[in-house]
């Protein structure tokens, strides 16, 4: 299954893979930058700006099936845990790509640790 979380919470899971620019020091898990925002994008201030950019620059690029098959999801034997750094996933890029999951193929992602199969993003 495909989850959502962030580095404090779980960057020791074994399916963790960051989905950051710059994961944290330390940081030793896989990593997967066709997600990663760019560093344009981490210097807005204004979210709806920045929510218009990442879809239109990042994910309107990218295929999610192709995505899953690069991370084999389904062979994996344990969840992928799509990493950042935002506790809250209502206002960072990895609530965008379980949105845009949902949107493209029907895959519901949800935060890991969430009592709902989703959780709410934007």
């Amino acid at each position: 299954m495909l989850k959502t979380s962030y580095f404090a919470r779980s960057a020791q899971e074994p399916g963790a893979v960051s989905i950051a620019r710059f994961p944290p020091r330390g940081y030793t898990g896989t990593r997967y930058f066709r997600l990663a925002p760019t560093p344009g994008m981490l210097k807005l201030g204004d979210w709806e700006e920045y929510k218009r950019r990442y879809r239109e620059e990042i994910l309107s690029n990218l295929d999610p099936e192709e995505i899953l098959r690069d991370l084999d999801v389904a062979g994996a034997g344990h969840d992928i845990i799509f990493l950042c750094f935002e506790k809250e996933r209502t206002h960072c890029h990895r609530g965008l790509v379980a949105e845009w999951f949902s949107e493209t193929i029907g895959l519901e992602v949800p935060e890991l640790g969430s009592p709902s199969t989703v959780q709410t993003t934007l």
